[in-house]
């Protein structure tokens, strides 16, 4: 019976081919020849959402960003088109089933996430620019509707995840494989290493954070493979791929991004000695409140560090201190400047969630400004995770930020030492992920892009799977008898 309908389906499929063809060349009209790619598109919309998710999980490495006229509209091929499908799907399925899965929101994190989704909205409505919010908002619902509330849902599969997660490594492979060639034929420079990631990404700070986000994940795979039952081959496997992405890296010339591997591994090394949570938060606020009482002497020091980026690879690190002459550090100080002081004419509701872009450039001083600075302020963002929200959705949306990391740190280490098994090290894998980018977006701010915000909220979904996990097996103690 199952022969008769693969059969079946096979002959369907080859005569919608040939009826397109016909028609395609009958009326000049060759986009017809995707007609049958819609058929097993479909049947995996309906039935097998899954094979979707790792179809945009592979492609989300790969997609390409396509502009409109003066770049009001953009759109990420092929990913957006699949990800605005599912969402569709999703909203149609809740409508026709009347079931709404509220175990997925019981969740602390996710809680979080949507109170912040929902204040989104409130200052898209308050926002100066109205439309550029409002898209704003609806390019982050698909993202977090789909790769945070769904994922949650279907990665109560341990196997859905690691598939997920292959999907992305492997892309990630494929896109710095590309990468490095390009940046090869310009010897490895610094100059080239900007550019060489087109026309997949835009910039090389982008580039180093979706291969930072994957790192631990090829690590976690090849250190802990048996848990997973991989063979010796499959782990050997990941081990090239974790030592390739960390040469991705480094030649990337990512200054956030190498911060980031160490940090990442730096929570790790904590979490092997068993050192707890409360104990690392408290010294990161004496750490803190040093800096900001020694500021002034701590900023005079800086300025006397002259090294500059450079293709010495030393050198580019040394530079990561220097706020006097490098115009890449001084560049982000004069965006960080624009972005406290809009915060104080705009405290409590701020700008409007994606309008920073398009606001900051009145705010610019000119002993602040850099020799990459433009007076119209058109190039680029305010290059911190955190401050976007506080600029543009105010002290409230920057605090629900805040919350969300700070939650996902708990969970981290909270899911170590109860999960065990595979769970245990599928946790380790995507949380080690998500500190890369908690500590790279201290310098830059990407969430909004397909690259990261897959990663980040397919991450965060792991995250609550496992918590709701954790949940149900508690239960099932407590219901046991003695």
């Amino acid at each position: 019976m199952k022969l008769k309908l693969n059969i079946t389906l096979l002959y369907l499929v080859s005569g919608l081919f040939i009826a397109a063809g016909i028609v395609a060349a009958a009326y000049d009209f060759w986009y017809l020849f995707a007609l049958p790619l819609v058929v097993p598109f479909v049947y995996a919309y309906i039935y097998k959402p899954e094979l979707l998710i790792y179809l945009v999980a592979f492609a989300t490495p790969l997609s390409v960003q396509l502009s409109g006229s003066g770049q009001s509209i953009s759109l990420s091929i092929p990913t957006e088109p699949i990800i605005i499908l599912l969402l569709i799907g999703l909203l149609f399925k809740l409508v026709i089933s009347k079931k709404i899965r509220w175990e997925v929101f019981t969740n602390a994190l996710a809680i979080i996430i949507a109170v912040d989704l929902l204040w989104i909205l409130v200052t898209s409505f308050t926002s100066t620019m109205p439309l550029i919010s409002l898209k704003y908002f609806i390019s982050k619902v698909w993202y977090v509707a789909i790769f945070y509330f769904l994922l949650s849902h279907l990665f109560k599969s341990e196997r859905i995840i690691k598939t997920f997660l292959w999907c992305l490594v492997l892309a990630t492979c494929v896109l710095a494989t590309y990468t490095l060639y390009k940046h090869s034929l310009g010897s490895f420079s610094r100059s080239y290493a900007y550019t060489a990631m087109r026309p997949f990404l835009p910039d090389h700070g982008m580039y180093a954070a979706a291969v930072s986000f994957v790192v631990p994940v090829a690590f976690v795979f090849a250190i802990y493979g048996k848990q997973f039952k991989y063979n010796s081959l499959v782990r050997i496997f990941a081990l090239g791929i974790f030592i390739f992405l960390c040469l991705a890296v480094a030649l990337s010339f990512t200054r956030a991004s190498w911060v980031s591997l160490v940090v990442a591994f730096g929570v790790y090394a904590a979490l092997l000695l068993k050192i707890k949570l409360k104990y690392l938060l408290g010294l990161g606020v004496i750490v803190a409140s040093v800096l900001v009482l020694n500021f002034d002497q701590i900023f005079t020091d800086l300025s006397r560090n002259k090294s500059e980026s450079d293709d010495n690879i030393e050198e580019h690190l040394q530079s990561v201190s220097n706020v006097s002459t490098d115009p890449s550090n001084m560049e982000r100080l004069n965006r960080w400047s624009c972005a406290l002081r809009m915060f104080d004419d705009k405290p409590i509701m701020g700008f409007g969630p994606g309008t920073y872009t398009f606001q900051y450039g009145v705010y610019q001083l000119p002993h602040e400004m850099t020799i990459i600075s433009t007076n119209a302020g058109t190039l680029g963002n305010v290059h911190s995770e955190y401050l976007r929200p506080l600029v543009e959705s105010g002290v409230l949306g920057f605090l629900f930020f805040l919350a969300i990391v700070v939650t996902t740190l708990f969970m981290g280490f909270h899911q170590y030492r109860q999960l065990e098994g595979s769970r245990k090290y599928l946790s380790l894998a995507v949380f080690l992920g998500l500190i890369t980018y908690f500590t790279h977006g201290l310098l830059n701010n990407y969430s909004e892009f397909d690259k990261i915000a897959v990663p980040l909220y397919g991450f965060l979904a792991v995250m609550t799977a496992n918590q709701y996990y954790l949940k149900q097996r508690n239960k099932e103690e407590v219901s046991q008898p003695d």
